[in-house]
């Protein structure tokens, strides 16, 4: 790490945001406030910074009022800021800054480009971490991998390299080919064992039946991928990067002590959104399998309602889908191992704090298009081999 960090070194930590007009309302103020999680808003005139709007002096305007709501709306954010007095330059040394928010008892500084222009708010606790030898991580995601935890910053790496990731999605995919096959496999045995049940369903079956019973074979498939990833080794492992993220984002040392403590669940996961898909899914079956029903003013109340269902509850079936399918308590030498891939991008953050990267590259680390490539390889894969196990089952039932 630098001996002289400067604030520029920060700049992954500097909350960005438009400033404040000065007629804005403190009502606004207070809604931005809690949207940015920063104590205190810039407040511009003309393209120039005039002042700061301090979370404490909202809290003296609006703790007393006898109808905090009329005036918050009432007040402009002119009448209640205060003059700037402090504001810190890219190439400003952390050290004098740190100098500067001390001697103004202020936990938040408004940072100016080279060229005057307003770049956002630096918070106190980031200066005091960087320059105390901390690192200031920005936002981590990972991946599991069959080579273990990936973790990243979007601009930085650690772990499981491209291969890993790629393996992920094969894996994946596999273990899809594997669920279908499963489901073949019982229609299969169903059709010898009964065949006038597991006959075809007639021509002039309603399409309503013919729906509700692809959804029906369909939801098995997905139960059986469900089932075969819960026991496939992805998920401790992708458990240990959950836990070590968030000990990560809570400010605790790394060790197994520590880290073992942290919760599996997390809010940022994809199963969040394989959740929201299979809803979608489901709502999708069910408005093509109710057909006639939706029409007219009911039909249209019935669809509000399934769309706030599905709203009100992808995050708490992705919640569930975490504890119960894609994560798994890891054994200790699990994580220990993402304990060290946690150890190595805190370390490069230390020694990079600054580093950037163009659009495409933080795609290529977000490690979906790896993921991506390993499923299409096993589906094309599958795909061109699919003939040859169908002539070779062919052979074996005679």
């Amino acid at each position: 790490m630098r001996l002289m960090m400067t604030v520029r070194d920060l700049r992954d930590a500097i909350k960005p945001g438009s400033p404040l007009a000065p007629d804005d309302s403190a009502a606004r103020a207070v809604r931005v406030l809690r949207a940015r999680g920063i104590p205190a808003l810039p407040v511009a005139e003309q393209g120039r910074l005039v002042g700061l709007v301090w979370q404490l002096d909202l809290v003296r305007l609006l703790g007393g009022a006898d109808d905090p709501r009329r005036i918050a709306a009432a007040t402009p954010v002119s009448q209640i800021m205060r003059p700037l007095t402090l504001i810190a330059g890219e190439h400003q040394p952390l050290s004098s800054i740190a100098r500067l928010l001390s001697e103004a008892d202020a936990s938040a500084v408004p940072v100016s480009a080279s060229d005057g222009r307003y770049v956002g708010m630096l918070l106190a606790r980031d200066v005091l971490a960087a320059i105390s030898g901390q690192p200031v991580v920005p936002p981590v995601a990972g991946l599991a991998t069959p080579r273990g935890v990936y973790l990243t910053t979007g601009a930085l790496r650690a772990g499981a390299g491209d291969l890993g990731l790629t393996a992920t999605g094969a894996t994946l995919m596999a273990i899809n080919l594997v669920a279908l096959g499963v489901i073949y496999g019982l229609g299969a045995l169903l059709e010898y064992l009964l065949p006038e049940v597991a006959r075809p369903l007639p021509a002039d079956t309603p399409e309503g039946i013919i729906v509700t019973a692809m959804l029906i074979v369909y939801g098995l498939q997905g139960a059986v991928f469900l089932l075969l990833l819960r026991i496939s080794p992805l998920t401790p492992v992708h458990g240990a990067e959950h836990m070590v993220v968030r000990a990560i984002e809570e400010g605790e040392d790394l060790t197994l002590e520590k880290v073992r403590k942290m919760p599996r669940v997390h809010p940022r996961c994809g199963t969040n959104l394989m959740a929201l898909l299979i809803l979608l899914i489901i709502a999708q079956q069910f408005i093509a399998s109710a057909g006639e029903l939706l029409s007219g003013a009911a039909g249209f109340l019935g669809l509000v309602v399934l769309v706030m269902i599905v709203l009100l509850t992808w995050r708490r079936l992705g919640a569930g889908l975490q504890r119960w399918v894609t994560t798994r308590r890891p054994s200790d030498r699990q994580l220990q191992r993402a304990i060290q891939v946690g150890e190595e991008l805190l370390e490069k953050v230390r020694n990079r704090p600054s580093a950037r990267v163009g659009v495409g590259r933080r795609i290529w680390s977000s490690g979906f298009l790896q993921v991506l490539i390993g499923f299409s390889a096993v589906a094309v894969i599958a795909e061109c081999g699919m003939p040859l196990l169908s002539q070779a089952w062919r052979w074996l039932t005679g």
